[in-house]
């Protein structure tokens, strides 16, 4: 629940509108459905009127609190009092308020939840369902409690100092220690943010006095300095009228102390930072420049984040382009601004060096840089930035009406936070699509001049600590030799070539069927593909499809199978037809389409989305999949690299050998497993990753396509019958193949040590067996899982403090027979770990001769909550009708949703267990540190 607060300037993304809106005044709107005000104690409050999802509110409570006001005797106070803010307060005695919550059909994690950065912390409480009056004055309770009036007992304070120990042990990876030095010593080195990571020392979250604590909450958590927050389908008067009465009655108490500002110095000094470790593989490097934030008005906050989302979409894209190059030092490059914390923003490039190609790597990486600082954007990627950022603007006013609570709710709290005003989305939305024709190279170059100069330089490499590494010296002659080079413009590739160039047949509908269960049509084509057709009004230019195949590798030789780890990979990397991936995005700028194949173990796919307009494109690239992918040489040497750069790194993973071991246990050790390692990089190869897509992704016979989005059903079927209906295909039809794959029966222990810088245990359980495939089998197991998940969580995390959380899962597979898998994993004190594991089998035991039957309403109310929220996502039908026509099971509306939950009995769960217990094929893995 810790993380650190980012903002990219790419805000673009978030706040969209269409090149319509040419005269918009540039005097910020206040929005119509907004109440907002500062009660006397100082609070702020906030509640505006939003139907994404109906009947559902959010409620977020701010505090401008973190961990940069801690002193050195209370790192990790912040963090500690986010986790106590769910173990007691003054109305919600221990953990009532999460019981009480989950009755109602809210779920701690996804929907309860907090984070604590530097400099701010925030609670949320999600899809609060509005309907209850009752529970919406409860919600309210809460966080008037959260304001003041948690309960900080001594024992519940000891109980949670387990739990983040554990917290901590969790995320304390290799990648995050790198990481943390170069954040630490290098962004905000000198300053107070520097000591202060949020989860804070060990050694102080083990020994901290009570009274500290509470000392350190009553001085900081006060009604000044904290904000509610309530986005959703409420009467937006009646609600504020219920602040006021619950929130006014807080006292702020007299003479204390003004909330401290910090700031992070910009120095001539430059900073080297290596950053080593002995879990990492090979090394990443980073240039950066560090810069205070202007203080900006909303309008110029407004330009500059358009004005640098186009400086950071260019350049990444001439990244892209130019990494294909075959003397390229570098495998990957990316490009952005950041703020890091409120004092600090920081201007980045990251980039994965070839192997032995540190410096020059860095050189290219800055040359590049400097020579787009200099010379700017090309006329064309200039249009293509205004296209790109036309079209994605544009979707997001068609979507207004769509915009979820929660996306509301984040930008109304960081106003907060940053003191601004709070501001119309529409008019933001019409008013940056007003600014794109301004955007011209002149103002690109003057955005990134603010970044030049000596100050705030720096580098940084993070990986293993056995490489050997230039020292400042090497780096900083390295820079000052690329100062010194004469740059010349880039000089782009364009290119006329079209995404097809012959006239298609087609081929028309030879049979039209209805969908059971939905307004849906099934067609055949002449050529033997399906096509399942659903339009919908939910989000107006949204078109998902999918599409499938039975087979997969499974149909495959044993040393055809390296060739899947790629191949799909490598279509996406090579581009499709007589377009190289470079040509096809330069193609592809102002459209909106993705579509991508797979191969998996038991039939082959293709996903992809669309926007309304951009179909056809849509549908040109669907059949170019099937019938001129293409395999580059140069992308797939590239592909080989990254592969060899990324097994380094598997292997210094302290995890990597276990879940190889888990693997093969899980797949009864057949040879048919396919591991990441040097034996398949060396099998791998550009014929054999071709070969085997061509074997699977090539006859439409098999396939069955779904359409559910805004479209017209006679538009897109002409589409369809000219693009689908021109795949060829054959009268041959396939059928998944079982390898019986499947755990050796009874228990298959796979237990392993490995040396850790971090100590901790690793414990992966997991139950299989044969079980008949259908919904409402698939649904008992999922309801035990979350039983086991509610009883885990008390007795692991609560109780013993072992852990920071448990994850359970539980379906029902359907291919190639059908098999249950039950899993729990989670990481935990080596010290506790025997303990623990006892819990895991002794919880699932229990569940054969009680399961609460409160706690299974718990359940099914956050189900039910779930189906109705589901019922208006296009995602959700595209599942629905695809598991209809691959699986058999029957297409479900609401109703059919809830009567299914509704049928799930206690009785059923405990005869599940049973049958766990019984005869589950089980998987124990346990890794352990070396003592």
């Amino acid at each position: 629940m810790t993380k650190i607060t980012t903002r990219l300037l790419l805000f673009f993304i978030i706040l969209s509108t269409s090149l319509s809106a040419q005269n918009v005044s540039d005097t910020p709107v206040r929005p119509e459905n907004l109440a907002s005000g500062v009660l006397e104690n100082g609070m702020h409050y906030y509640v505006f009127h939003n139907e994404e999802p109906k009947d559902r509110a959010s409620f977020y409570f701010a505090q401008n609190v973190g961990s940069v006001l801690e002193n050195d005797t209370q790192q990790g106070l912040a963090h500690f009092l986010e986790h106590m803010a769910f173990n007691g307060t003054q109305n919600f005695k221990d953990k009532e308020m999460l019981e009480y919550l989950e009755k109602n059909g809210m779920k701690f994690g996804s929907e309860i939840n907090a984070f604590t950065s530097f400099d701010e912390t925030v609670y949320n409480i999600n899809q609060v369902p509005v309907t209850n009056e009752k529970l919406l004055d409860s919600v309210l309770l809460i966080l008037h409690d959260w304001s003041g009036y948690l309960s900080l007992t001594d024992a519940e304070i000891d109980n949670e100092r387990g739990v983040i120990n554990e917290e901590w042990r969790s995320r304390n990876t290799a990648g995050f220690r790198a990481n943390s030095k170069v954040w630490l010593d290098g962004y905000l080195k000198d300053s107070k943010y520097s000591k202060r990571m949020p989860i804070g020392l060990m050694d102080i979250v083990n020994n901290f006095e009570y009274d500290e604590l509470r000392d350190y909450y009553k001085r900081w958590y006060r009604p000044d300095q904290q904000a509610v927050v309530v986005v959703g389908d409420v009467d937006v008067k009646e609600l504020e009228a219920k602040i006021k009465k619950v929130f006014s009655a807080i006292p702020l108490k007299k003479d204390l102390p003004e909330r401290p500002v910090f700031d992070v110095p910009i120095t001539a000094d430059f900073i080297y930072i290596n950053s080593t470790d002995k879990e990492l593989g090979e090394p990443s490097l980073q240039y950066f420049v560090k810069r205070t934030p202007l203080d900006l008005s909303v309008v110029e906050e407004i330009k500059e984040g358009i004005t640098g989302g186009f400086a950071s979409y260019i350049l990444n894209n001439r990244f892209s382009e130019l990494i294909l190059e075959e003397n390229c030092p570098v495998l990957g490059v990316s490009f952005g601004v950041q703020q890091f914390v409120r004092p600090l923003e920081v201007l980045s490039l990251n980039a994965r060096p070839k192997k032995d190609s540190l410096l020059s790597g860095l050189q290219y990486i800055v040359t590049e840089y400097n020579r787009f600082a200099e010379f700017g954007a090309t006329p064309g990627e200039l249009a293509r930035a205004k296209a790109a950022f036309k079209t994605n603007l544009e979707s997001s006013k068609a979507n207004i009406a769509k915009r979820s609570n929660d996306s509301y709710a984040g930008e109304i709290y960081q106003d907060f936070f940053n003191k601004e005003p709070v501001t119309d989305y529409a008019w933001k939305l019409d008013y940056q699509l007003s600014l794109l024709d301004r955007v011209t190279n002149e103002s690109i170059l003057e955005y990134l001049k603010r970044f030049k100069g000596d100050t705030g330089r720096g580098v940084s490499i993070v990986g293993s600590d056995t490489n050997t590494y230039p020292d400042q010296e090497a780096i900083e002659t390295a820079l000052d030799q690329v100062e010194a080079k004469k740059r010349i413009p880039f000089e782009e590739t364009t290119s006329d070539k079209k995404l097809i160039n012959t006239a298609l047949e087609g081929s028309p509908v030879t049979k039209t069927e209805a969908i059971e269960g939905i307004e849906a049509k099934l067609y055949t084509l002449a050529n033997g593909l399906k096509l399942a057709l659903y339009p919908t009004d939910f989000d107006k230019e949204q078109v998902f499809m999918t599409a499938f195949s039975p087979g997969g590798s499974s149909l495959l030789s044993v040393e055809e199978l390296p060739n899947t780890f790629v191949a799909s990979y490598l279509v996406g990397q090579s581009g499709i037809g007589d377009l190289n991936k470079i040509e096809l995005q330069k193609l592809l700028a102002g459209t909106e389409t993705s579509v991508g194949a797979s191969i998996n173990a038991y039939s082959e796919s293709l996903n992809g989305s669309s926007k309304t307009k951009d179909l056809e494109t849509l549908f040109k690239q669907i059949y170019l999949q099937f019938t001129a992918p293409r395999f580059d040489e140069q992308a797939f040497e590239i592909i080989k690299q990254n592969l060899a750069t990324n097994l380094i790194a598997k292997e210094k993973r302290v995890t990597s050998a276990f879940q190889d071991s888990l693997t093969l246990a899980s797949t009864g050790h057949s040879k048919r497993s396919v591991l990441f390692d040097q034996k398949l990089i060396d099998e791998v190869s550009l014929a054999g990753a071709a070969k085997v897509y061509r074997d699977r992704i090539s006859n439409a016979n098999d396939f069955t396509f779904v359409f559910v989005g805004d479209f017209e059903e006679k538009e897109l079927l002409d589409l369809a019958t000219k693009y689908l209906g021109s795949i060829p295909s054959t009268s041959k039809t396939e059928k998944a193949v079982d390898h019986n794959m499947r755990p050796a029966q009874g228990k298959t222990p796979v237990h392993l040590t490995k040396e850790m810088e971090t100590p901790q245990t690793t414990i992966n359980v997991s139950f299989n067996g044969d079980m008949e495939y259908s919904k409402k089998n698939n649904l008992e197991l999922y309801v035990l899982s979350q039983l086991l998940d509610k009883r885990y969580m008390e007795r692991i995390r609560e109780e013993e403090g072992g852990s920071y959380g448990v994850r359970v899962g539980g379906s029902v597979s359907w291919e190639p027979v059908g098999n249950y898998n039950l899993s729990v994993s989670f990481n935990c004190n080596p010290d506790k770990a025997d303990d623990l594991l006892k819990i895991v089998y002794a919880e699932l035991k229990k569940m054969e001769t009680s399961i609460d039957a409160e706690e299974l309403t718990e359940i099914k109310s956050n189900y039910k909550k779930g189906v109705s929220e589901n019922q208006r996502q296009n995602g959700f039908w595209l599942r629905n009708i695809a598991n209809n026509l691959q699986k058999g099971t029957p297409v479900s509306d609401e109703a059919d949703s809830i009567a299914l939950i509704e049928s799930i009995r206690v009785a059923n769960l405990k005869a599940t267990a049973a049958l766990i217990n019984s005869n589950a094929a089980i998987v124990e893995g346990v890794l352990m540190p070396v003592e």
